[in-house]
């Protein structure tokens, strides 16, 4: 009721309106600069409403445009995503050259460009296409100039695949030069100097490998521990005790507690005539844990009181009896404090649990001491048998006299 009274009062205002401008059109002058435009109100009012909805028409037109251009970038960059995953997985199954185009294709429109310019520099490289390659790497960088580490430690990547270790040092000091290197660029060039055998290059990069907070410490430890033991390994050759204790405090405590680093000290510690220290280390390592280079060691300790390293192994050998090296070391550490009854019982019962051609020359020579040389004889030929692998299986020759 209400909507039908609105629509009469609209008429009847209309028609009101109608008839006042038919009695009078009424008159609308516009004046830009000496130019004069005239019209009635009628006309001008079309005008008006013409010109809204033409533009209104223009302002749909260019949205339209607009919008048509967005749902062509989304199509494209739904594309772009799908040839993306096709070529990692391409790459991942081998399809280099596949992947290599997909993500080459894909890279303007995807998500990550300088990304997909990356992988596709990897799967260039694995085809030996090192143009390629480097275009790849390239545009990368001038896609996204902040990614020019990740484009020069792929790079140094593929280098060091290739056995261009010198190439790929110097790709990485590139970066190292400017500042840029990162964690993975570090672990990298420790690596190639680890190869290189750049020791002294390797232990001045030990502290930016600590520092890096993305290498864990077991890695970094593992980096550095071939140098850093090989630093003990000459301290000893060199009987250079001072350099020895230097080297074995710098090395990480969990690197110090490692079985192998342990018995590397020992060796270097008793080529420099020091004993005692040796003898801690190894002593503690066989308390805990019983490690057979540990064991061999401690049987050639030279110490002041012969007698001491002795009443330890032999508490050892109590708990482990059949033990065929702790034997032999005990037989050692007899033979050094003058025990010759006992080191002949410990090398005869470590021979019959694990024959060895060391310890069948050193019985030999001991029963040749004693006055013993069937037995001696026996020994030896039991040396050379263990160390042949079988008995020599000759064809007897009968002697003719002439």
């Amino acid at each position: 009721m209400k909507g039908a009274a609105i629509v009469a009062l609209a008429l009847v205002a209309g028609g009101l309106l109608a008839h006042l401008l038919l009695i009078d059109p009424g008159y609308v002058a516009v004046r830009l600069g000496r130019t004069l435009f005239e019209t009635t109100l009628p006309i001008f009012a079309l005008l008006l409403a013409g010109g809204y909805f033409l533009v209104r028409a223009l302002v749909g037109a260019a949205s339209a445009r607009a919008r048509l251009a967005q749902l062509r970038a989304e199509r494209r960059k739904r594309r772009a995503r799908e040839e993306t995953q096709r070529g990692l997985l391409d790459l991942a199954a081998g399809n280099w050259k596949s992947a290599e185009e997909l993500l080459s294709r894909s890279a303007p429109d995807a998500d990550s460009p300088a990304a997909n310019y990356l992988v596709a520099a990897r799967a260039a490289d694995l085809l030996d296409a090192v143009d390629r390659r480097d275009e790849w790497l390239a545009r990368a960088q001038e896609d996204a100039p902040g990614e020019r580490a990740a484009a020069l430690v792929t790079l140094a990547e593929m280098q060091m695949r290739r056995g261009q270790d010198e190439p790929a040092l110097q790709t990485l000091g590139q970066l190292d030069a400017s500042g840029d290197l990162n964690s993975r660029g570090l672990e990298l060039m420790a690596r190639l100097y680890q190869k290189l055998g750049r020791g002294a290059a390797l232990l001045a990069l030990g502290p930016r490998l600590r520092s890096a907070k993305e290498l864990p410490e077991a890695q970094v430890n593992e980096l550095l521990a071939q140098v850093q033991l090989e630093e003990v390994r000459a301290a000893g050759e060199q009987a250079d005790k001072a350099r020895l204790e230097k080297a074995w405090s710098e090395l990480p405590r969990g690197l110090r507690r490692l079985p192998q680093s342990i018995t590397t000290y020992a060796r270097a510690a008793m080529a420099s005539q020091h004993h005692p220290a040796a003898e801690k280390v190894l002593r503690e390592l066989i308390d805990g844990h019983p490690d057979p280079g540990a064991t061999r060691l401690y049987g050639d300790l030279v110490l002041a009181d012969p007698l001491a390293p002795l009443e330890r192994a032999e508490a050892w050998l109590r708990k482990r009896p059949d033990d065929a090296e702790l034997l032999a070391s005990c037989a050692r550490l007899c033979l050094r404090a003058e025990l010759i009854g006992k080191a002949r019982s410990y090398l005869e019962a470590s021979i019959a649990r694990r024959p060895s051609q060391e310890n069948s020359l050193i019985l030999a020579d001991l029963l040749e001491q004693m006055g013993e040389h069937a037995r001696a004889a026996d020994c030896l030929r039991q040396s050379v048998t263990q160390s042949v692998g079988r008995r020599a299986n000759l064809p007897r020759v009968r002697l003719r006299r002439s």
